[in-house]
């Protein structure tokens, strides 16, 4: 093809061409070529009759964009005087192209037919994992979750192992930074509040509704984006010109699940069912599929009394205490706090599919897709009443129409119109009852928590997403071209109103019974209580990319090189705040107006001849890789922090004690004491002196620095795979990830008072005003090996290992800029370089096995078996300061700390010994059990200096899953019924001491007992707790053996 004609295509595409929103293909391509030009070549999907036709070039290459994944697929070459030669049995993956070769002989010549096998040839770049319909079945899984596909590949990590709402982490980053799209429509949590990256809180999607599904680390395609994790992409299942179904039903109870140190677990029943369909309309023409799953579950409370006996229970309060908490609330306060322990809490799920192919005409084809979602997920935990416990509900609805077009045998298109509607209204039992925590067993003791959870009882998100997308193809023989341009358009409702029902804190039960608390903090809409709308966040996101992209051809090397150009901006601003300028010099009022320039360049290399030519034993050896900047996925809350948090809409303050003294802008006097009856908003009844100040923005703001850059990320990787002539597929490689931009808080109030005598700072703070702005700190890098092998007697297996080290700055675990900031463990003010990544696995093995035989007729037998070795999680120490004063963070001699380092996240000093100059010991038994603790334990090497956030590590983990599915004959022919029973941890079955989940809270540990510094900035060191936080993770049963049973009807 003439340069002049490429280069005008190249601009053509990219000036037609113009989101961040995930435009995930769905498809897959086939890139051929044939020894004679001019050949005509057809490619048919089977099982719908689909069929695309091409001309050879003079070059003899050819290209089939946007065809259905898998198959089987029919290849038919002919030209005149040569003989028309077929293949079958090509099986196609998401994302991938199959690379082919046709030979065609003349016609007085022995026919010698097409080189192509099903699932080979294919040209990868980037890393990651595919696994379709028939992989997914073989899979040992009880929560039937993406989670535990996603697992397959060493460098994912999941987080609460089988937890409902598991968290896939790729690489040591946060959830928040994965993509997750169902048939190339954005299934992500389209605000960012839920661990696991989801709209739902479990499950996005039921699996029975899954065709494939991948994983890719590094997808070079520039059409794909908002990802600086892992990219997770899954497409359903699609009609054909046969008739196919199924209809399954799994049930347990706690029966299923072993004991825990002789603990059974808690009563609960559990039950799926649901249905697949799918068929032909018009025959080769319009086919459907249609699904629905319903869930319906009761999560146990494995939380008790110190003496209760329950695997998660407190350290100091009894059931006697438990019980007088509870008739005190009833009694003098006159509410029910519910219960404590032995409970369960309802859970539920529905899910539904309805998915329309269209084959229009020879050209085009059209694709309609209909998915809800409705989720009831009970969440609570350690120290909580059942008034306390949160239940999430979002409801999902998404619509999408995919037209594919063909308009010559160059040139094809896709154009993809979908929508995404969002609800969630989390609620509390409680409702506006305030939350009430109750100290029992003193300063360290245990927090009993009660009344409604303080940040639901004004918190409701509705978005409401609209999204267009263009892309097209065209093959110029050694180059394809493909150019797009996506486009977002997001409506965004956010009603969060922290602590409305507000934060009540009682240091014992008998303050709680004489209502003295010694700590109160609630949120006042400024226009009354219960005008609440003025303090919602509401306001649009408009996104828009633009990416051009060219795939070469060069004989054994092929290039994918790309830009990826995305522009992200919000049209309103958020409400100004005067006060806010006065004090800092800026305004808050920042739009968003990010733009981020993206090349990227991958590369395939055939060494097989020209590196291995001479290795007898190896078959075929590529070299892949490649490099590029990636723009992350953003979390729609960080935008809505600077529109519900600007200080104007609401009165937000904090009060230490029952007698303490109000401003007088709040009309002076106390709140005083929580009265007897019912003492919801009581601070505003006739025993308060508070009244809502006349005039607004007395409060602090949250904003974003006017140069904030979305977060990206510099990733590569470099791979080697190789087949050995018997069949055994080796994989090496390496990846690399350096921050571009990544996210920082900064407190704008904070000041430098002076140093501790550890050395570090002393501060001073304003009202709380934090900005969101960047760091270029943190990375990752992985090494990582596989193994796999079929045998032709049924048996098959792999064997993936992983390191991983991964390091940032924030852990962005909250949605509010206040807490993700002051959640973060750091030994002085904003001095916070980056640190080993709490979601990191540094070392993971998983290997598998599996055998299948047909043992009587046409039945087969499946046993699949999965072990994972994965170490522990990292964690910090720190001092546990009891108090309101985190160290080196308090104004004053009233320690009231308006700085957001909170005292249990301060990196804990760790002595010399018990004359270490720095620390006070408060007794010489408090000194000696310190020291002890120290010198026989992983502080010891920190001796004289600070213990390195996330510098400790959790004991590692052990797991074997195993599934055993058998097929039963069905008096119907082509229909069967399929039993399959998974059996998960079964080590823990064999040894009770085995398959146990440990874990830190928050992964933080506050070891080192304080109560502040002297006048000296000496610590004072009261004791040590070295089990502080120290768990078995046990919410799900992740620690015991689980068994479940399931039967399907299948035709």
């Amino acid at each position: 093809m003439p340069r002049k004609l490429y280069a005008f295509v190249l601009s053509a595409l990219f000036i037609f061409s113009t989101s961040t929103f995930a435009e995930v293909e769905t498809t897959s391509s086939i890139r051929g070529v044939v020894n004679v030009s001019g050949a005509e070549v057809t490619v048919t999907h089977v099982p719908t009759g689909t069929s695309k036709t091409r001309t050879a070039n003079e070059d003899g290459l050819f290209f089939v964009s946007d065809l259905l994944i898998g198959g089987p697929y029919e290849i038919n070459a002919s030209a005149s005087g040569y003989q028309s030669q077929s293949q079958s049995g090509l099986n196609l993956v998401l994302n991938k192209t199959a690379s082919i070769e046709i030979t065609l002989v003349s016609n007085n010549m022995e026919e010698i037919g097409v080189t192509a096998a099903a699932n080979s040839g294919t040209i990868r770049m980037g890393g990651g994992i595919s696994l379709g319909e028939d992989a997914i079945a073989g899979v040992p899984t009880i929560n039937r979750s993406i989670a535990d596909f996603a697992k397959f590949d060493p460098r994912v990590s999941i987080n609460s192992e089988s937890s409902k709402n598991s968290s896939i982490t790729v690489m040591g980053a946060h959830e928040r930074f994965n993509d997750f799209s169902v048939d190339g429509v954005s299934f992500n949590d389209p605000f960012g509040l839920n661990d696991n990256g989801f709209g739902s809180m479990r499950n996005p999607i039921s699996m029975e509704f899954v065709d494939q599904i991948s994983v890719d680390i590094t997808p070079y395609d520039v059409s794909r984006g908002n990802t600086t994790g892992g990219s997770i992409a899954t497409v359903t299942k699609s009609g054909s010109n046969d008739f196919h179904g199924s209809v399954f039903f799994i049930e347990r109870d706690e029966g299923d699940v072993g004991e825990l140190f002789d603990q059974e677990f808690a009563e609960f029943s559990e039950e799926t069912k649901g249905f697949t369909f799918s068929g032909p309309i018009i025959e080769d023409k319009l086919f459907f599929f249609v699904g629905y799953e319903e869930f319906e579950s009761g999560l146990p409370a494995l939380y008790g009394a110190a003496d209760s006996g329950m695997p998660n229970s407190a350290d100091y309060a009894t059931e006697a205490d438990i019980a007088e908490i509870a008739r005190i609330s009833k009694d003098r306060y006159g509410f029910d706090p519910g219960q404590f322990s032995s409970f369960t809490a309802p859970e539920t799920g529905e899910k539904t599919i309805i998915k329309l192919n269209a084959n229009i005409n020879d050209m085009h084809r059209a694709v309609f897709l209909y998915q809800s979602d409705e989720d009831s997920l009970p969440s609570g935990g350690y120290n909580r009443f059942s008034s306390n416990w949160v239940y999430y509900a979002p409801e999902i609805e998404r619509n999408s129409i995919t037209l594919y077009s063909d308009w010559n045998d160059r040139l094809s298109t896709k154009v993809r119109y979908s929508t995404y509607e969002y609800l969630s209204d989390p609620y509390s039992p409680g409702l506006t009852i305030p939350e009430m925590t109750v100290k029992v067993g003193g300063s360290y003791g245990d927090s009993i928590r009660l009344g409604g959870e303080r940040y639901r009882a004004a918190n409701r998100i509705e978005t409401s997403s609209d999204y267009l997308s263009f892309k097209a193809t065209y093959d110029l023989g050694n180059h394809v071209i493909t150019g797009g341009i996506d486009y977002e358009d997001t409506s965004l409702y956010n009603l969060f109103i922290s602590r409305y029902n507000g934060e009540v804190v009682f240091d014992s039960i008998a303050d709680y019974e004489a209502g003295e608390y010694s700590y109160l903090r609630y949120h006042v809409p400024q226009g009354g209580i219960l005008d609440v709308d003025p303090v919602a966040a509401n306001f649009d996101l408009k996104k828009t990319t633009v990416y051009v992209g060219d795939k070469i051809y060069m004989g054994d090397l092929t290039l994918n090189v790309g830009v990826r150009y995305d522009h992200v901006k919000t049209p309103q601003a958020p409400r100004e705040n005067p006060k806010f300028v006065d004090r800092n010099g800026f305004s808050n009022a920042q739009r968003f107006d990010m733009k981020v320039v993206q090349p990227r360049i991958g590369f395939n290399y055939d060494a097989s001849e020209s590196i291995f030519g001479n290795v007898d034993r190896v078959v075929s050896a590529e070299i892949r890789g490649g490099y590029g900047l990636f723009m992350g996925r953003i979390p729609n809350v960080w935008y809505g922090n600077a529109y519900s948090r600007s200080g104007g809409a609401s009165d937000y303050l904090k009060v230490y004690g029952w007698d303490d003294e109000l401003p007088s802008f709040r009309c002076g006097g106390t709140v005083g004491k929580m009265p007897a009856g019912d003492p919801t908003f009581f601070w505003m009844g006739d025993t308060s002196n508070y009244c809502i100040p006349s005039s607004a923005y007395f409060n602090d703001a949250q904003t974003t620095d006017p140069d904030f850059e979305a977060p990206s990320s510099w990733r590569g990787n470099i791979a080697l795979d190789i087949t050995t002539e018997n069949g055994y597929e080796l994989t090496l490689e390496y990846n690399k990830d350096s921050t571009n931009e990544g996210v920082f808080y900064k407190e704008l109030g904070m000041e430098l008072e002076g140093y501790l005598a550890d050395g570090r700072g002393r501060y001073s703070h304003g009202p709380g005003d934090y900005l969101l702005t960047n760091t270029d700190e943190g990375g990752a890098e992985a090494w990582s090996a596989s193994v796999r092998k079929s045998f032709d007697n049924g048996f098959s297996y792999f064997a993936s290992w992983a390191s991983v080290d991964a390091e940032d700055v924030y852990a962005l675990t909250s949605s509010q800029a206040e807490s993700s900031y002051g959640y973060t463990q750091r030994w002085d003010g904003e001095n916070v370089p980056a640190a080993r990544s709490s979601f990191m696995t540094s070392r993971k093995i998983i290997t598998g096995f599996e055998y299948r035989k047909m043992f009587f007729g046409d039945n087969e037998t499946r046993i699949s078996a999965i072990y994972v070795r994965k170490s522990g999680e990292p964690y910090s120490i720190t001092f546990d300061e009891p108090s309101y004063r985190p160290v080196g963070g308090c104004e004053g001699s009233s320690g009231r700390c308006y700085s957001k380092f909170y005292a249990d996240y301060s990196l804990a000093y760790i002595p010399t010994g018990l004359n270490d100059p720095n620390v006070v010991f408060a007794s010489a038994s408090a000194g000696a059990a310190v020291m002890d603790h120290i010198n026989n334990g992983p502080l010891a090497q920190y001796k004289g200096t600070y213990a390195p956030r996330n510098g400790f590590t959790t004991p590692g983990y052990s797991r074997l899953d195993v599934r055993l599915t058998q097929e039963l004959p069905s008096p119907m022919e082509d229909h069967k019924f399929i039993l399959y029973v998974d059996l998960l941890n079964v080590m823990n079955m064999l040894n009770d001491d085995e398959g146990h989940v440990y874990e830190y809270n928050y992964n933080n540990s506050r070891q080192i007992l304080v109560s502040g510094t002297d006048d000296q900035g000496r610590f004072l060191i009261s004791g040590v707790d070295p089990d502080d936080s120290y768990y078995i993770r046990d919410n799900s049963g992740q620690s015991r053996w689980q068994i479940q049973m399931g039967l399907k009807y299948q035709f």
